[in-house]
């Protein structure tokens, strides 16, 4: 017998462990929830994310070494550009 353990989002749990019932050679499913660093984050709402992330960026200077900020954010777009 070979045991398999795999990790999911909550959210599919439910549809995965349906298509699992209805395999004929699974003999037992067992579920074990995990609760990540970010469980306390995921339950905020998104203003609140968005605002704690900014907190947490004060005072960083993340965009100092941006010299022409329009210049900039054409480079990313070319980026983005070659991507798809």
């Amino acid at each position: 017998m070979t045991i398999l353990k795999i990790t999911i989002e909550d959210e599919q749990a439910v549809s995965l462990r349906y298509l699992l019932k209805d395999v004929s050679y699974v003999k037992k499913i067992e579920e074990e929830s995990v609760v990540s660093e970010n469980a306390v984050a995921d339950n905020k709402s998104s203003l609140e994310r968005i605002k704690q992330i900014l907190e947490e960026a004060k005072g960083k200077d993340l965009f100092k070494d941006v010299k022409d900020p329009s210049e900039w954010q054409r480079e990313l777009r070319k980026e983005w550009d070659r991507d798809f």
